[in-house]
């Protein structure tokens, strides 16, 4: 039975309504969700599905399978479990569908947790007979951040994160961080050589009601990026929680050391992928947290690898989102670095001529998915060296991937990424030659035309010409920058001819980024 059909069976009964109503948002899918306590009955639980959101942008048709499938799942597990359910089908954003709802159903008053996402959370605050709840599915709020940072200024994470340790009590022993440091990512940053084996990823196939919403993805939403073939996420939170337990019995051991580590045939590697589940909230990041704390201390994994993992939920993800909330004015235009170049066609799948940039491309038009070295290291490296437009990476990023959001993707990309925000949240602009992708991720540069350790000739390798152009173009921005002193040191000693050869390199890939091709063709 289509479930449009299907779900109407929970529909509450007209001689005893429900004496609240709750709307559940698409990354609020928590089973033990803080506003539907109590007697079932008594809550009715209201869905939104509309349109209006992949109209918005062209998400990638898994993220869109993703996230209506784990929606409609938690509404039939909803039903199932005595609520009466509405799942309100729509072609307006969100505050005009509850309108719609509630002219239809005469309701008086929803109640719901706060969006985490701005674009949704504002709107809806126009409407008086909505109550919006703190959000209550991360593990701090914004009295935490405010308290940890009292003042204006720059925002580290390492601060954030021993005030979080400390909060909660994770890898902590008393006052002190269990094993005498705070950050091991020293220790993180092995390249993987073969051993020790990967471990397959679990995968699930398309059940009936997942089945219908590719069909649905796949004839509504042709302009999607990417596909829905091959679909296999966790969809519901049971099925979430089993990818976390296979993680923490299997991957979280080697995830530590391997963390920053890239290789084209295991693109994966040892990290958990339970980000797009995390964000939809079917999974509960305290205790995936308290997890790793556990397995560390019953000696089943590295503090390494326990620390490593908890830096990123605990750490990076609360970080990021309260960093956001702050500066959202300031995120939504800064490009400090005045970097102008369109997004290249290369980010849409035609070939540069890079092996390891066209290698996680594909790999995230297929599946949705890359994880944060890649990010960071490949696709954002290589736009920042090019000096494309961060807001329009910010959009690749916000579409293609399975786990981003408004909150968690822009501080990533605009700020940590690319430097656009000049040093609010990264120290330091990350970008490297080469030489840095050669060392982590071996397999990405090994199919290439060019070599990583040449710097100078006809295969020397794009990076190492983007690298020092960037660092001549943006001296004076960076001249203060403490983190930046050894290579700005290094560009002042560079030979004035080798300098010519990568200012010329450098100029003929951002001729190719903006023209499309590779530049091979232009040498």
């Amino acid at each position: 039975m289509p479930f449009l059909r299907s779900i109407r069976q929970y529909a509450p009964d007209p001689a005893r309504p429900p004496r609240r109503w709750v709307l559940v948002l698409y990354d609020q899918l928590r089973p033990q969700h803080p506003l539907l306590t109590g007697l079932a009955a008594d809550t009715g639980v209201l869905y939104i599905e509309t349109s209006a959101k992949p109209a918005r942008r062209a998400y990638h048709a898994k993220k869109l399978v993703l996230l209506l499938s784990a929606m409609r799942h938690d509404a039939d597990a909803r039903g199932r479990a005595g609520h009466p359910v509405r799942y309100h089908v729509s072609e307006a954003w969100y505050d005009e569908a509850l309108q719609e709802f509630r002219d239809r159903h005469g309701i008086a008053r929803v109640e719901m947790l706060a969006p985490a996402e701005a674009e949704v959370r504002e709107p809806i605050a126009a409407l008086p007979w909505v109550v919006q709840h703190p959000n209550s599915l991360f593990l701090t709020d914004a009295a935490f951040y405010r308290r940890v940072f009292p003042r204006p200024g720059g925002r580290r994470l390492e601060t954030f994160y021993r005030a979080a340790r400390k909060a909660t009590g994770l890898l902590m022993d008393e006052a002190e961080p269990v094993g005498g440091s705070w950050n091991y990512d020293a220790e993180n940053r092995k390249p993987w050589k073969g051993t020790p084996p990967v471990p397959p990823m679990p995968s699930w196939a398309p059940d009936a009601i997942t089945r219908e919403v590719m069909d649905l993805v796949r004839t509504r939403y042709p302009q999607s990026l990417g596909t829905v073939d091959g679909f296999a996420e966790p969809v519901t939170a049971a099925n979430a929680l089993r990818a976390a337990d296979d993680f923490f019995a299997h991957r979280l051991a080697s995830f530590g050391p391997f963390e920053d580590a890239m290789v084209v045939d295991e693109p994966d590697l040892f990290h958990s992928r339970l980000s797009p589940a995390l964000n939809l909230g079917l999974l509960d990041p305290l205790g995936l947290c308290q997890r790793a704390d556990a397995s560390y201390r019953a000696g089943a994994v590295p503090l390494a690898s326990a620390e490593g993992f908890i830096r990123q939920i605990l750490g990076w993800r609360e970080f990021v989102r309260h960093v956001y909330e702050e500066d959202r004015t300031l995120y939504a235009t800064t490009n400090a670095l005045d970097a102008t170049l369109p997004l290249p066609s290369w980010y849409w799948g035609e070939r540069s001529g890079l092996h390891c940039l066209d290698t996680t491309v594909a790999h995230v038009l297929a599946t949705g998915y890359s994880h944060h070295i890649t990010r960071l290291m490949v696709l954002s490296n290589i736009a920042t060296l090019l000096g494309v437009d961060p807001h329009a990476l910010n959009h690749w990023f916000w579409v293609a991937y399975l786990d981003a959001y408004e909150w968690v993707v822009t501080p990533n990309v605009v700020g940590m990424a690319t430097y656009a925000d000049g040093g609010r949240l990264g120290s330091k602009p990350y970008v490297s030659s080469g030489k840095y992708i050669q060392r982590m991720g071996p397999s990405l540069c090994a199919g290439c035309a060019y070599d990583p350790a040449r710097t100078t000739g006809p295969r020397a390798c794009p990076l190492n010409h983007l690298y020092w152009d960037f660092l001549e173009r943006q001296r004076e921005r960076l001249a203060r920058n403490a983190r930046m002193q050894v290579p700005l040191a290094a560009l002042r000693r560079l030979d004035p001819a080798v300098m010519a050869e990568h200012r010329a390199g450098a100029a003929t890939w951002r001729t190719a980024a903006q023209e499309g091709g590779g530049a091979a063709t232009r040498e």
